[in-house]
């Protein structure tokens, strides 16, 4: 008996090793580290060590910092590929003004191996930017650009690589022709249609004038139409029927100018999806859609995936912290009381930065304070008094991202209104963005 309790006992112990070691292989946190880096292509985990290496590290960052995960951005389109766009459709990828204020350099060469088919831009500066890393996917420029851009972008290839323009009037056309016939090229262009009722960048085929004038446009030298598009500006509207309405004026507008024109159908991308279209209404989807905010992780539409995740973190420190009796004021024109006796944390980031002037609270520890006052340029008051035990100068303050379980995300503050979410990225410093880590450590 004494040999078989022997191995019975031997079996056990190796049993009992082995559930340990596979217990440790299903810890979370090894698990989040080294399986989740391992789902990626190689192309984009050596573009992030490469980023990761030439970046100062969190210890030699200054107090306030902004960190972009550029894996998120990865996972933020192909979830937008797989869930909602068929396999027919284009994905352009729109990082228009530095990436949303992202940093274009961080995350252009992402989009690129994450699958988008098209790029948006509107700067030539983008361009430049594209050219010296390397961009292979054709590249649309989404604003009617001046002469003077025009000009320069196309007759320095070797600086600004290939740009499709926008073409929004006759006039303009006419230029494009005579340039590119100088340079003995053709220059491709995108038609757009003020269907959606834009009145911005687009032909207005209500007058009779201007259908003469496409059919003229088409028959000049040296421009090679490839794209026909509109812009629909109430797309996150209640009421999409107005959008609707549109699109199929849309589809009206350019069978004409195909048909009218002679064009071959399967070399004219039709495009009009941003990205309020692309999630509230499929059947704008078409040819191609065009994706900003969306694949930057803001959830501005109820259609949105829930698994898109916010790109910017945004990261300050506590400076000291004072103690203030029940009754004072707070911060420029003494609109703000304590209702108790009060520590106040001195966070050195303000307007300035770019930061909310109506920021309504912050993570410090995992858990959430309010800001008390009003914003300095240079200075956050946030009220610690819950948690003043556990707090000290020199802890980590998240503005916007994930601290512990908690994640404040930009859109709390500004949902409805796009246009101060955009303002607000684009304000903070450029000289302060870091590449998020690949290791969580």
């Amino acid at each position: 008996m004494k040999p078989h309790f022997s191995k019975l006992r031997r079996f056990l112990i190796i049993f009992m090793v082995q559930l340990i070691a596979l217990g440790a292989l299903n810890n979370h946190a090894y698990s989040q580290v080294s399986n989740d880096v391992e789902k990626y292509p190689q192309p984009l985990l050596s573009h992030i060590e490469d980023w990761n290496k030439k970046q100062a590290d969190k210890n030699k960052r200054p107090s306030t910092y902004v960190e972009i995960n550029q894996r998120a951005f990865y996972d933020n389109i192909r979830l937008v590929r797989s869930q909602t766009l068929n396999e027919a459709t284009k994905l352009m990828v729109v990082i228009k003004s530095d990436a949303y204020g992202h940093s274009l350099e961080m995350l252009g060469t992402v989009a690129e191996i994450a699958g988008a088919d098209y790029f948006g831009i509107t700067e030539n500066s983008s361009l430049k930017i594209m050219k010296k890393m390397g961009i292979s996917k054709p590249i649309v420029r989404l604003r009617l650009a001046s002469n003077d851009e025009i000009t320069e972008a196309h007759a320095n290839e070797d600086m600004y690589g290939n740009v499709e323009e926008m073409v929004g009037n006759f006039r303009m056309a006419k230029f494009i022709s005579q340039l590119a016939k100088k340079q003995n090229r053709k220059i491709k262009i995108h038609l757009n249609l003020n269907t959606g009722g834009m009145s911005r960048n687009g032909f207005d085929m209500d007058v009779p004038e201007i259908r003469d004038q496409l059919l003229s446009l088409l028959k000049l030298e040296n421009i090679e139409l490839v794209g026909i598009m509109t812009h629909f500006p109430n797309a996150d509207a209640e009421d999409i029927e107005e959008t609707r309405m549109a699109l199929k004026n849309f589809r009206e507008q350019a069978n004409w100018i195909i048909e009218n024109g002679h064009l071959d159908r399967r070399d004219i991308l039709l495009h009009v999806a941003n990205t309020s279209a692309t999630l509230r209404l499929p059947e704008t989807h078409l040819d191609m859609v065009r994706v900003g905010s969306l694949v930057f992780g803001e959830k501005l539409e109820d259609e949105a995936p829930e698994a898109l995740q916010q790109l910017m973190s945004v990261y300050s420190k506590v400076g000291q912290i004072n103690f203030y009796p029940k009754g004072s004021s707070v911060g420029y024109g003494s609109n703000y009381t304590l209702l108790r006796d009060s520590y106040l944390a001195n966070i050195p980031i303000g307007k300035v930065n770019g930061i909310p002037r109506d920021l309504v609270e912050v993570l410090i520890g995992g858990h959430r304070y309010p800001m008390v006052g009003s914003m300095s340029m240079n200075t956050t008051m946030i009220d610690i008094t819950d948690g003043a035990e556990n707090i000290k100068p020199g802890d980590e303050v998240v503005i916007f991202g994930t601290q512990g379980q908690d994640e404040i995300r930009v859109e709390e503050h500004w949902r409805s209104t796009i246009s101060d979410i955009h303002s607000f990225i684009g304000l903070l410093n450029h000289d302060v963005r870091y590449a998020s880590p690949l290791s969580n450590e």
